[in-house]
Formats: structure tokens, C-alpha cells, sequence
């Protein structure tokens, strides 16, 4: 019975495949259970009946390492955004000149790329490509780039609902606002075909359809994009949350254009804006700033360290 049910999974997923041209792509599955999945859908085991699509398929080159699941994890940890953890997987890509390359977490909700220099593509970017693939609505999280909060494909605006994070809060607004697409910043990434639920391989499906249409490299059309500077998010351990807030707070509120408590604290201005959330488990405070510049971002960054340690 668990055959006939994989078999129905493997046969979904296979419809979304839809490559413009053959493409080569190296897979990390960090030992966890993507690889069972993948190995059958992008091997010469496609299913499919059109001949040109088959083709295509055929053609392309599709490298899996660390396929077999294995709870010691001894490629790497289960985790890709652990220092290190993508390594091999940047090294296979130049090895390979892969068009790009593609890492999932252990239980695969989570996925993550590089472009074919090997280098590391933030979640924000991922998304963006995702919405050129995708009709609005959206949803975002509070913590994302401006480049997707401003909602723009191809130079029209479009809508976008900000959620807090989590699984609850994105599908529970995706359904209301009928959005066809959730954005993540974690790396998880939520359909409206695939049931409103996050999927690293239904992600990763989709992200090689987007770069086997383009019509230069993935990190070519990277580079075109307007630049963002980002701090990534960074961890404060203090003891008292709360009142931490409350001081940062009070010492933007005069000068933010707009300030937002959905998740944690966040304020904008004309060049830059950063988020400042509690963790739900730990006593730490998790920082996110993004702004125009490389000199404002130095500045805000040891501005915003400075409150945190000195409150």
C-alpha cells in the first residue's frame, strides 16, 4: 500500500515539471528522505507520455548526493543554513558547471539554492523568482525583503499579505486571501497547488522550470537585480525580551516612518528598515536589518548591537 501511495505522490509532482530547454542541476539531500523522491522523478523515470517534454527531460543532467537517508547525517547536518553545510554542494556545481544547485533540509520542507558560480542565493531571491511564476495574491513574512513587500512583476504592482511565521498563520491567510504563492524567509515555501502546504521538491520544481527559461544564467540575471543589503538574521541572548523592545522602540518610534508589532518589532525608513522578534522558545532576540547601502548597513547594525547590549 506505502508503494501505491508513493506512486500516486511521484506521479503528482511529475506533472509540474516543465522544462523550456535541458538543464543540469546537482541536488543535495542532506541524507534525509528527499532523496527517495528524487531519484525516481528527475532519472530517465519520468512517466510521461508527451514526447517533447520527455525529451527535454531526457536530456538534462540531474546529480543527487547524500540521496540515502541516514539519521547519523554523514555528509553534513540536516540543517543547510549551518555553516558549512553547503560546501560540497557549491564545490559539484563549478565541478559540474551545473546551471545551479539545489539543498534540501532532513525532512525536505525546506530548500535552498545556489546559482552556477556555487554561490549561495538568499531566500528573499528565491521567492522573487517564484513570483514571476506565479499569479497574485501573495503571502510574505514580516521578515522579507522589500523586494517582495513592494510586490512588483515585471515593473507592475500586484498584492501582498504579510503574515506572522509560522505554518498556521501562512496557510490560515493564503486560504483567505486565495493566494496562489507563501514566501518564507526560513525556506519554506507554500503553494496553492500543492494544497496550500510547503514543499522543498514542489519548490525546487518550480525554481528549475524559472531558470530553464531563462535566456542567460541564473546568476547573471541575479546580478541585474537592484541591490539589497542584508544583516541576516542574527541571535542576542539577553534576559528580558520585553523590555528590550519596549527601549528600541521608543528610541525609533520618532523617526520610523511606520512601525508594525506583528511579529517582534519592526520600523521603515526612506533607506532602510530592520525587524527585532522574540524567540517563542529561547531568550533570544533575532535581528534583521536590510537597507540601500553597504556603509548604512555597518552603521545601523552597530547602532541597533550597541541598544541591544546596552539596554
Amino acid at each position: 500500500m506505502d508503494r501505491v501511495y508513493l506512486n500516486l505522490y511521484l506521479e503528482f509532482l511529475k506533472r509540474f515539471l516543465k522544462l523550456k530547454k535541458p538543464i543540469k542541476a546537482v541536488f543535495d539531500c542532506s541524507n534525509g528522505t528527499t532523496g527517495l523522491i528524487l531519484n525516481r522523478i528527475m532519472n530517465n523515470e519520468s512517466g510521461v507520455k508527451d514526447k517533447v517534454k520527455n525529451s527535454i527531460i531526457r536530456n538534462s543532467k540531474f546529480i543527487i548526493l547524500n540521496k540515502r537517508p541516514d539519521g547519523r547525517f554523514p555528509a553534513h547536518g540536516p540543517n543547510p543554513l549551518i555553516k558549512g553545510a553547503t560546501r560540497q554542494l557549491e564545490r559539484e556545481v563549478k565541478k559540474q558547471k551545473a546551471d545551479l544547485g539545489v539543498i534540501f533540509d532532513a525532512d525536505g520542507d525546506r530548500v535552498f539554492f545556489t546559482d552556477n558560480r556555487g554561490k549561495f542565493i538568499d531566500s528573499n531571491e528565491t521567492g522573487y523568482m517564484l513570483m514571476q511564476m506565479h499569479k497574485p495574491p501573495y503571502v510574505t513574512g514580516i521578515v522579507s525583503s522589500w523586494r517582495l513587500k513592494k510586490c512588483q512583476v515585471s515593473g507592475v504592482r500586484c498584492q501582498m499579505y504579510i503574515s506572522r511565521v509560522g505554518h498556521y498563520f501562512f496557510k490560515k491567510l493564503m486560504r483567505e486571501k486565495k493566494a496562489s504563492l507563501g514566501l518564507e524567509h526560513s525556506g519554506h515555501y507554500y503553494f496553492k497547488d500543492f494544497f496550500y502546504c510547503d514543499s522543498g521538491i514542489f519548490a525546487a520544481i518550480k525554481v528549475i522550470n524559472f531558470v530553464s527559461g531563462l535566456k542567460t544564467d541564473l546568476a547573471s540575471w541575479l546580478d541585474k537585480l537592484p541591490g539589497y543589503y542584508r544583516s541576516g538574521e542574527i541571535n542576542f541572548e539577553v534576559e528580558d525580551k520585553e523590555e528590550i523592545l519596549k527601549r528600541i522602540e521608543k528610541r525609533y518610534k520618532k523617526s520610523a516612518e511606520k512601525i508594525d508589532k506583528m511579529d517582534g518589532l519592526t520600523a521603515e525608513f526612506g533607506n532602510w528598515w530592520f525587524n527585532l522578534r522574540p524567540s517563542n522558545t529561547e531568550p533570544l532576540l533575532r535581528l534583521n536589518i536590510e537597507v540601500k547601502s553597504q556603509e548604512i548597513l555597518k552603521g545601523k547594525l552597530k547602532e541597533i548591537k550597541n541598544l541591544i547590549i546596552t539596554a
